[in-house]
C-alpha cells in the first residue's frame, strides 16, 4: 500500500493506514489521510476518493484560506470548518517558559498551539469527527495548506492517541519535506499575499526532527502524560479512546 498519494490537484496527501502500535495491533488502511490543500482536486482524484470511502472533510485552515482556496466540493464528503488560528495567545507564554529562548522556530509555534485553548478546541472538534467516523468502508480527510503544521500536529494526536510511538510519528511528519522539492507548486498555491504572513512563512518552513520533539515535551512538561493531555485538553477519557482505537486499528 503506498503511503503517498499522487492525487492530481492535491498537495502532500498521505495514508496513515499500516503503522504499527504499542497494542499490537496496526492502523487500518482506507480510514484516514492527511492532506495540504485539496482546493484543485480533479474528477479524476474525486473518482479515487469516492471509492476509498471518503465521508469527512476536516479544514484546519484560517477563515481567510478557506475563501482564498475553497475545498472541492462533491456530494460524497462533508466538509467540516475548523480552524486552529488565531490562537488565543496563552500557548506563546507556556511554550515560553518552558523553552527560555531555546527553540526551533516551528518548535515554538508547536507548542504554542497544543497548549493554546483555542487550539484544543480545534483539535477537540477533530477528535469528536474522529469518532464519528465509526462506520465500515468510510474514512476521514483532515488537511491544512502545506499539510504539515496544524495538519502534522492533528496526526501527532491521533497518532500518539492510538499508541504510534515517537520515532514512527516524527518518521511520518518529516515524509513532508519530500513535497518541498517542488517549490514552485508550493509558492503557486499557498502563499496568500494578503493572508496572514505567519502562515506563509510556515508554509514554506521544511520541517525539523526538534520541532516535532517539542510537542512532546511541552505536553509533558505541562500535562505530565499525554492521555492526561487527552482527557483535559481535548476530552478524550479511557471510554473515548478505547473507541478511537476500535475505529481505527486491528
Amino acid at each position: 500500500m503506498k503511503r503517498i498519494l499522487n492525487l492530481e490537484g492535491a498537495i502532500n496527501l498521505r495514508e496513515l493506514g499500516g503503522y504499527p502500535t504499542n497494542d499490537g495491533t496496526t492502523i487500518k488502511y482506507n480510514k484516514l489521510l492527511r492532506s495540504g490543500d485539496i482546493s484543485n482536486l480533479t474528477g479524476k482524484s474525486l473518482d479515487y476518493l469516492k471509492k476509498y470511502g471518503l465521508k469527512y472533510v476536516v479544514d484546519f485552515r484560517s477563515n481567510n484560506e478557506q475563501m482564498t482556496w475553497a475545498d472541492t466540493t462533491s456530494d460524497f464528503y462533508k466538509i467540516y470548518s475548523d480552524p486552529v488560528y488565531p490562537l488565543k495567545g496563552n500557548g506563546d507564554k507556556l511554550a515560553g517558559i518552558i523553552n527560555k529562548d531555546n527553540y526551533s522556530y516551528l518548535g515554538m509555534i508547536y507548542q504554542s498551539v497544543v497548549l493554546d485553548a483555542h487550539g484544543q478546541q480545534a483539535y477537540k472538534i477533530f477528535f469528536d469527527l474522529l469518532l464519528n467516523n465509526d462506520q465500515p468502508n468510510q474514512s476521514l480527510l483532515f488537511h491544512c495548506a502545506a499539510g504539515k503544521d496544524r495538519t502534522g500536529i492533528g496526526a501527532l494526536l491521533v497518532l500518539k492517541a492510538l499508541g504510534v510511538d515517537d520515532e514512527t510519528i516524527t518518521k511520518d511528519y518529516l515524509l513532508t519535506n519530500l513535497m518541498y522539492e517542488s517549490k514552485s507548486t508550493i509558492e503557486e498555491t499557498l502563499n496568500d499575499k494578503n493572508g496572514n504572513q505567519d502562515i506563509n512563512k510556515m508554509n514554506m518552513t521544511k520541517g525539523d526532527l526538534e520541532s516535532i520533539t517539542s510537542v512532546f515535551k511541552a505536553i509533558d512538561h505541562y500535562y505530565g502524560s499525554f492521555n492526561n493531555y487527552l482527557r483535559t485538553a481535548l476530552g478524550i477519557d479511557g471510554e473515548k479512546l478505547a473507541k478511537l482505537k476500535a475505529i481505527y486499528t486491528e
